[in-house]
C-alpha cells in the first residue's frame, strides 16, 4: 500500500483536529499516542518504504516515521491552522511562535548593513525532512551546555507524555484546563518534559513542567490575542533553566534580568506600571483590561483552575516575570526569539520589513501577529520593556 504514510498523517491530523472531547480522544491527549502514529515496526508495506524518499530497511531514529524526531513531529504539526507550528508564510500566530522564521534571513540598511540571521530567530530544532538544520552559530544552548546537534522537539516535549508521580491513568490533556474523566488525571501542560527526562547527554530535567493553560486554537480566529492566549501560572523559568542555567537569575538579579517564581511584580510597583500602561504617552489603562499578549507574565499560582486563557486582566503584586515574558518558546521574526524587536528605538522601525532583502510580503505584519504598530499602539511606540518599566 503505497499511500500508507499519507493515510497515517491524515488520520493523525483528523484526530488532532476533531478529537477534542473527553470521549473522542485527541492524538496525544496528554499521554502516549498510538504507537504507529509515530513509529513503524518494519518500515515498509507491500515492499515500499513508508518514509518519503526512503528505502526499505532504513527507518528514522527509533523507527520513527520521519528521519529524525522533529521531522516525525512535523509530519502532523507543519502547515497552516490549528496545532501547527511551522507554516509556509509566518501566519501561525501561536503562543510558542512559528518555525517559519528559522528559514528567514533579513538584510537591511540602518546606519550600515545589518543581518537578522535565521539561526538567531529561535530554537534550531533539527528536522531534516523539512529543511531545518542544526544551529550554525552556537554549538550549545545559550547560558548552558546542551549540544545544538541534539536539539529536537522532543528535547522539550515528551512525545510519550510521561508524568512523574501520577496516581491514575492519563485521561486527558493538561493544556486546556478541562477536567479529565472520573478515575483518570490530566497529563502535563503541552506534554512538556517531567523530572528525570533526559533530552540529551548530560542534561536531565529536575523540576516539574510549568503550570499554564492555553486555548484550543481550533481556527485562525483562535490564534493568540490579548483575549485569547496562554495564561501562565508558575514554573516556566525554572523549567527553561534546565538547558539555560546561565540565564536563570532566581529572582535575585545577579546582573541578569530577574525571571523566576520569586521575581514578583510587586517589587518596585511593576504590576501597577503594567496595568496603567497602554502605549508610549498613554497611561490610562486599568487592571481589568491591561493584559498584553506580547508581554505575558505568570500569575504566581500552582493550581491550573485559577487560570483563564480568555482573561484580559493584568498582573497583581504576586505575579512574576518569566523567560516567556520577552521570548517565544519556538521562534519569532526577531533576534533571540524576541516577542518584539529589542534592537530598535521605535517599534515602527522593527525588522523584518517587507522591503528588507530576504523578506516576503506579509512578513512585517505577521511578525507582530497582525498588529500594525501605529494602530495597536502609536507611531511613537518605543520598546515594550516600557510595559513594566515606563521609561518612555
Amino acid at each position: 500500500m503505497k499511500t500508507i504514510k499519507l493515510g497515517l498523517v491524515m488520520a493523525a491530523a483528523v484526530l488532532i483536529t476533531f478529537g477534542l472531547s473527553p470521549t473522542a480522544m485527541a492524538f496525544h491527549d496528554g499521554g502516549v499516542a498510538h504507537c504507529d502514529g509515530c513509529h513503524t515496526m518494519h518500515n515498509s508495506e507491500d515492499g515500499q518504504s513508508i518514509i518519503e524518499g526512503g528505502v526499505v530497511g532504513t527507518a528514522g531514529q527509533g523507527l520513527t516515521l520521519g528521519t529524525d524526531p522533529s521531522s516525525t513531529c512535523l509530519n502532523c504539526h507543519a502547515g497552516a491552522g490549528s496545532y501547527h507550528i511551522f507554516s509556509e508564510d509566518g501566519t501561525n500566530w501561536t503562543p510558542g511562535g512559528d518555525f517559519y522564521w528559522m528559514t528567514k534571513e533579513f538584510v537591511y540598511e540602518t546606519h550600515g548593513t545589518h543581518t537578522s540571521k535565521a539561526d538567531n530567530h529561535g530554537h534550531n530544532v533539527i528536522a531534516a525532512d523539512f529543511g531545518l538544520a542544526q544551529d550554525q552559530t552556537l554549538a550549545s544552548a545559550p547560558g548552558g551546555t546542551f549540544s545544538s546537534a541534539l536539539l529536537a522537539c522532543s528535547s522539550c516535549h515528551d512525545p510519550h507524555g510521561k508524568k512523574v508521580g501520577k496516581q491514575l491513568p492519563i485521561g486527558g490533556s493538561g493544556s486546556y484546563g478541562d477536567e479529565p474523566p472520573p478515575g483518570t488525571e490530566a497529563g502535563n501542560y503541552r506534554i512538556l518534559a517531567d523530572i528525570g527526562y533526559q533530552p540529551g547527554a548530560g542534561t536531565v530535567y529536575t523540576v516539574k513542567p510549568p503550570v499554564a493553560v492555553t486555548p484550543y486554537y481550533r481556527n485562525p480566529s483562535g490564534q493568540e490575542s490579548d483575549s485569547n492566549h496562554t495564561d501562565y501560572g508558575s514554573g516556566m523559568s525554572e523549567w527553561c533553566a534546565t538547558c539555560h542555567p546561565g540565564f536563570y537569575a532566581g529572582g535575585k538579579g545577579e546582573h541578569r534580568h530577574p525571571a523566576a517564581n520569586t521575581a514578583t511584580l510587586g517589587q518596585g510597583n511593576i504590576a501597577d506600571n503594567y496595568n496603567i500602561y497602554v502605549a508610549t504617552g498613554d497611561l490610562t489603562g486599568t487592571m481589568a483590561d491591561s493584559y498584553l499578549a506580547l508581554v505575558p507574565f505568570e500569575r504566581g499560582v500552582t493550581d491550573q483552575s485559577q487560570l483563564d486563557q480568555f482573561s484580559t486582566e493584568g498582573p497583581d503584586a504576586n505575579s512574576n516575570v518569566m523567560c516567556l515574558t520577552c521570548h517565544r518558546a519556538h521562534a519569532s521574526a526577531f533576534p533571540n526569539a524576541g516577542r518584539w524587536d529589542f534592537e530598535v528605538e521605535f517599534l515602527i522601525d522593527s525588522h523584518p520589513q517587507d522591503t528588507d532583502d530576504g523578506a516576503t510580503p506579509g512578513d512585517q505584519l505577521n511578525s507582530y501577529y497582525g498588529r500594525v504598530i501605529e494602530v495597536a499602539f502609536n507611531a511613537q511606540q518605543r520598546s515594550l520593556c516600557n510595559k513594566c518599566h515606563i521609561q518612555d
